[in-house]
């Protein structure tokens, strides 16, 4: 009992040297270097942040101006359109891998070689060069942009796809915030129904009521604002006499970005998709005639 206290002391102190050598280390190695770039004239930190960026951003889901902006907003306008192009890619990733995986063990012939093609020639090309490719089949295809498509309500020519914008400043912020708690409730319910599963309770239904919670909430949200005078404002795009006015672009660069990761994504999800149910045995997956 001594003998095991003083090996986890002797742990304990050892590693207490540990961290303060490479805390000194790390000093030391700042201030050295804070001292050189101060010779050179260099200013280190984050105070270039708040100055003014100076340049445009296209692609840009919240407010930004290039003769007002500053660095910081320019990080969080680049923050939220990864966070975009995440979000679409994971979605549409799931739904083609889904439906490639259970293609690949599909009894027609026609659907398993193509889904198997498939798999087989996205996972062996570079993403880069799929990114590419994507670009450039995305630019042929669109219209010019001096005659842009007129898709309904929307635009879509080769400068992008320009899409009513919403305008959820002032009270309409509680639009937004519905849908986040109808993805919360999602969560919830998929949290008990696995506790369910896991005890033996009766199932509880899962994406039923969570799907319509996540559109309701956020409906419910925009008519009672609606209602209440303070409607969500919808910035529409109009045809202008060079370019499409207006709304909120898709540019074609982030269009290929999200096609080409989803594409790329969904061969390795096929893949998992397809092991999942190889893996069940072939008298499980074959449903009785009778179910009780």
């Amino acid at each position: 009992m001594a003998e095991s206290r003083k090996t986890s002391l002797r742990a304990l102190a050892l590693q207490i040297v540990l961290a303060l050598t490479v805390a000194g280390l790390v000093y030391f190695a700042a201030g050295n270097a804070a001292q050189k770039l101060a010779k050179q004239g260099i200013v280190a930190g984050f105070g270039f942040l708040s100055r003014n960026a100076g340049f445009d951003i296209s692609q840009r889901l919240i407010p930004y101006a290039a003769a007002t902006s500053t660095y910081l907003d320019a990080f969080f306008v680049g923050l939220c359109n990864t966070l975009l192009a995440a979000a679409l890619g994971i979605v549409l990733a799931t739904l083609i891998g889904f439906v490639v995986g259970i293609a690949r063990l599909s009894p027609n012939l026609l659907a398993r070689g193509l889904a198997s093609a498939y798999v087989e020639a996205v996972r062996n090309v570079p993403l880069l060069l799929q990114l590419l490719v994507w670009y450039v089949a995305v630019r042929v295809a669109l219209p010019s942009a001096e005659a842009p498509a007129s898709l309904g309500r929307a635009f879509v020519s080769q400068r992008g796809l320009v899409l009513p914008r919403p305008d959820f400043s002032g009270a309409a912020w509680l639009v937004p915030v519905a849908f986040l708690a109808g993805l919360a409730a999602l969560s919830l319910l998929r949290r008990r129904a696995r506790r369910a599963a896991e005890t033996g309770r009766p199932p509880v239904r899962v994406w039923l009521p969570g799907l319509a919670l996540t559109i309701l909430l956020p409906g419910l949200a925009w008519i009672g604002l609606a209602l209440a005078g303070h409607p969500v404002a919808v910035d529409w795009p109009a045809r202008g006499p060079y370019d499409v006015e207006g709304g909120l672009p898709i540019l074609p660069e982030f269009a290929a970005l999200v096609l080409g990761l989803s594409t790329y994504t969904a061969a390795f999800i096929a893949e998992i998709v397809r092991a999942g149910l190889s893996s069940v045995a072939r008298g499980q997956g074959r449903r009785p005639p009778r179910w009780g």
